[in-house]
């Protein structure tokens, strides 16, 4: 509730926390919402915010539009507190919420059981695991550790033999998927769907979209760019933008909309700052030198009236709707976005009908980002086929190597793929995240007692825990004799400090500055010599959680001896 009165409070372009921006059945408008008078003055008695309201010490979500069938209340909880209380039908989270179960022993109820940590209803029974090709690296490796208690917690032991949930994944772009699996999820039983044809041309699923004639209809058309000649990369950019921004002036305004809006891809930020400058200044003059060189009339010129960006930058509430910016086009009233600068961002859920033209600065490091990334534009292929222009740095190798293979790569795209690399019960992963897995097995699983203490050490729900992983490295790593023995190592050392510590409190997100040292601290956050003494970095994320240091610019000089 403190949420919701802070954002009515402040203005629209205040973070709005409730995720939910639109009435998933209407399509109506939720959130902020400021109205203005003739003179811009704002209208007196207008909400402030539509659809989120206040209702028995929690938020309800309510269609602001009173002829909507949920106008009474959406089916939707977004609030992990009720979430808990409720247990829904399903639940739509990341893989980063594992880590939270190490700190939230409510969250037991999700899988099934009670206050005593004893079995009272079905877990859940099937786990969809959305974009797999992402749960990789380092990422992989933490929510592959993860995974072996998300597995027994799932695991109905009431049955002979014992159910364990059903997990779907899905990707576009994997290889060697049977590796990946068993050390994720350490299951070994792996059916691809839909298996594989018996001619790439027609494989049941899918076939080649081809004319009455027998020709292929168009599809995306990758175009590369490598100009060693022009002397720096940052000009290949500005020259390439430049045409294709002035080349999309269709005389037929209805046929400009496809390939107005420019996305610029980047593999990292400092490229990506680079470009804004390039793009809000250079790329301009180099229309009019266009102008001049082709005698394009000063009516026909291109001209760059809104450049945007779409990166991790923007805060939550801003990401949907510079989606929804992008979805307007040069028919929509407003003004359409010329060029987009995006970061990796861009690979998944942008999904966006009219985008058909895309320059990809740099090839990115692995071909299924390629892939994925290329794959935001010519959704809609039949009506708006989509055109990619790869460029290629001159002084990187990798980019220039690219470019001399560039019709065999593209001719067997999907065949480049490359393997992932999950490595759960490595020691860097051990070391970082095996004691979370036995604060999680603890909390969730151990009676009201042991989930509201650490003290005394739960030695038997250890024991058991122990042997879960043993099973689940051998199923994972085909009896890895150097993972089993770090593991070993790094349990017992975790289980010696537990029993030796003797805290009296788990510890909480936001730890009170007068509470005594817990067993468990935020990673990242800041800790005396005590608390890194006696209590465990815990991450409350599967990302990369460090400590921050911000520098401050001051005109205090420190003077004599001082």
């Amino acid at each position: 509730m403190a949420a919701l009165s802070e954002l009515r409070k402040r203005s629209r372009d205040q973070r709005n926390p409730f995720i939910l921006l639109r009435c998933p059945w209407c399509q109506a408008a939720m959130g902020p919402f400021n109205p203005r008078g003739k003179r811009g003055r704002r209208l007196r008695g207008a909400p402030e915010v539509l659809g989120y309201e206040q209702s028995d010490g929690t938020v309800v979500l309510k269609c602001p539009d009173r002829d909507c069938e949920f106008a009474d209340g959406l089916p939707v909880l977004i609030i992990d507190d009720d979430i808990y209380a409720q247990r829904p039908s399903f639940v739509i989270a990341t893989v980063d919420k594992f880590a939270t179960l190490a700190w939230r022993p409510e969250a037991r109820s999700l899988f099934g059981l009670d206050e005593e940590g004893e079995r009272s209803r079905r877990p859940p029974g099937l786990i969809i695991q959305d974009e797999l090709h992402l749960i990789s690296g380092p990422l992989g490796s933490m929510v592959g550790l993860y995974e072996a208690v998300i597995d027994e917690l799932c695991t109905d032991r009431r049955s002979s033999p014992p159910t364990r949930p059903k997990i779907v994944s899905s990707t576009a772009t994997i290889s060697r998927y049977r590796e990946q699996i068993q050390a994720l999820y350490g299951r070994a039983e792996v059916v691809l769907f839909p298996p594989p044809g018996l001619s790439v041309e027609d494989s049941f699923f899918g076939r080649y979209a081809q004319n009455e004639d027998g020709s292929l209809q168009p599809g995306r058309r990758y175009v590369g760019v490598h100009a060693p000649g022009l002397g720096s990369f940052q000009t290949t950019q500005v020259r390439t933008s430049a045409s294709i921004l002035q080349a999309a002036y269709f005389d037929d305004p209805t046929q400009r909309d496809p390939w107005w809006t420019l996305v610029l891809f980047f593999n990292n930020l400092r490229e990506l700052g680079t470009a804004v400058s390039l793009a809000q200044s250079d790329v301009d003059d180099h229309l009019r030198s266009i102008r001049e060189r082709a005698g394009v009339p000063w009516n026909k010129l291109r001209r760059l009236l809104r450049i945007e960006e779409l990166t991790g930058r923007l805060q939550d509430h801003e990401v949907p709707a510079m989606l929804e910016t992008l979805q307007g086009g040069t028919t929509d009233r407003g003004t359409p976005v010329d060029i987009c600068l995006a970061s990796n961002i861009l690979e998944v859920g942008v999904d966006i009908d009219r985008l058909s033209l895309m320059g990809v600065v740099g090839q990115p490091k692995t071909t299924s980002q390629y892939i994925q990334v290329t794959g935001r534009v010519g959704r809609s292929w039949r009506e708006r086929p989509g055109l990619i222009l790869s460029l290629y740095s001159p002084s990187r190798p990798r980019d220039r190597s690219h470019f001399e293979r560039f019709r065999s790569y593209h001719q067997r795209l999907y065949a480049q793929v490359e393997p992932t690399s999950v490595t759960p019960f490595s020691r860097p992963a051990l070391e970082r995240a095996l004691h979370a897995v036995m604060a999680i097995y603890a909390r969730q699983t151990g009676d009201l007692d042991v989930a509201s203490s650490p003290r005394p050490y739960p030695g038997t729900l250890m024991t058991r825990l122990r042997g879960i992983l043993e099973k689940h490295i051998d199923a994972a790593g085909g009896n890895d004799a150097e993972a089993l023995a770090a593991f070993h190592e790094i349990f017992e050392r975790r289980a010696g400090e537990w029993q030796r510590w003797e805290r009296t409190e788990w510890g909480e997100f936001w730890r009170r500055p007068d509470s005594d040292t817990p067993l468990l601290r935020p990673a990242g956050a800041y800790a005396t010599q005590e608390d890194r003494r006696y209590s465990w970095a815990t991450p409350n994320s599967m990302r990369n959680v460090d400590a921050e240091c911000e520098g401050t610019i001051t005109t205090l000089y420190v003077t004599g001896d001082q």
